[in-house]
């Protein structure tokens, strides 16, 4: 039976594999061939004309969608900017999944320590996803500093409002600026401003984005000097930006060895039992060794948190 499961493990990982790239492939050099003509803009109909529309992992993630509710994704999925579907987000998920059984199957690992490597495979993808929302929001914070300046000099140079908001979304890149452009394009489509500002903190929940666009739709309401309140805020967020780094170098230590800290025992746990495995097999076969294992395992997650606890801080 094993090297039957292994076999199907293989054949159906591959294939979830190749599909998944291809889609991703797909979609890279469509969007890559469109912006050579026109400017780009996400609207629903370029999405049904993406190529492989009618693809087999197309179709299957489509099925899954209707299937499954899945839709708790989908705001992760827009924030994080990752191209893929609620459908092939599963899907690479259950990819993970047949991998981590298999290599604990591969290695004769025990039931429960297998069903753990799957629990774990299932949330690399959600883990993955998590990771670029927030490198993305980190860029967005970023370059809104430098965007705020732009839209000073603009409107000193005697542009308006919405032209200095079309100069940011032509001259910054990735992601402020297509999200400045996706606000503009409901503003010109008839959507209230700050309607689309709020749609765009959804897109991206950024605190700094967020105490700017309220400022800008109080601002509107008030009146003043527009481009004196960009420089203001724009010195604002570089100044909160320099003290954010410092705090970051400053407790650089500290995250660095919660994170060996709480590596350290799993690793050297699966090197005993990659030398010698009957070293360690009295750990998971007698009930004081699951004692321990229970009792080692929450005291690194309670280790793990009360250090990340302590060199958060919060600018």
């Amino acid at each position: 039976m094993t090297p039957l499961l292994l076999i199907g493990s293989f054949l159906l990982t591959t294939a979830l594999f190749k599909m998944v790239v291809t889609d991703i492939a797909n979609k890279g050099n469509y969007e890559k061939r469109l912006k050579k003509y026109v400017v780009y803009e996400e609207k629903v109909q370029e999405k049904k004309d993406l190529p492989g529309k009618n693809s087999r992992l197309k179709k299957v993630s489509n099925g899954i969608e209707k299937l499954i509710n899945l839709t708790k994704h989908q705001q992760l999925l827009i924030q994080s900017g990752v191209k893929l579907s609620l459908g092939e987000l599963f899907l690479s998920r259950v990819m993970f999944t047949v991998i981590c059984m298999s290599v604990g199957q591969v290695y004769n690992m025990h039931l429960i320590l297998i069903l753990l490597l799957g629990i774990i495979g299932f949330q690399v993808p959600i883990l993955y996803v998590k990771k670029k929302r927030t490198k993305r929001l980190q860029f967005a914070s970023a370059q809104l500093g430098e965007a705020l300046g732009t839209m000073a000099n603009a409107l000193r140079a005697g542009f308006s409002f919405m032209q200095a908001m079309d100069l940011v979304a032509n001259e910054i890149g990735e992601p402020l600026g297509p999200e400045f452009l996706k606000a503009l394009q409901e503003i010109n489509f008839g959507l209230p401003v700050d309607v689309a500002f709020m749609n765009l903190i959804e897109r991206l929940p950024d605190k700094e984005l967020e105490i700017v666009l309220n400022t800008l739709i109080i601002q509107r309401s008030t009146g003043g000097n527009l481009a004196y309140l960009f420089e203001t805020m724009q010195e604002t967020i570089f100044d909160r930006s320099r003290i954010r780094n410092e705090v970051k170098t400053l407790t650089a230590q500290g995250k660095l060895s919660a994170i060996i800290i709480t590596i350290l025992p799993i690793a050297l746990a699966i090197y005993i039992k990659l030398v010698n495995p009957k070293y360690i097999q009295l750990l998971f076969s007698h009930p004081l060794g699951w004692v321990m294992v229970i009792y080692g395992f929450i005291s690194l997650v309670v280790g793990w948190v009360v250090i990340n606890k302590i060199v958060h801080f919060e600018v």
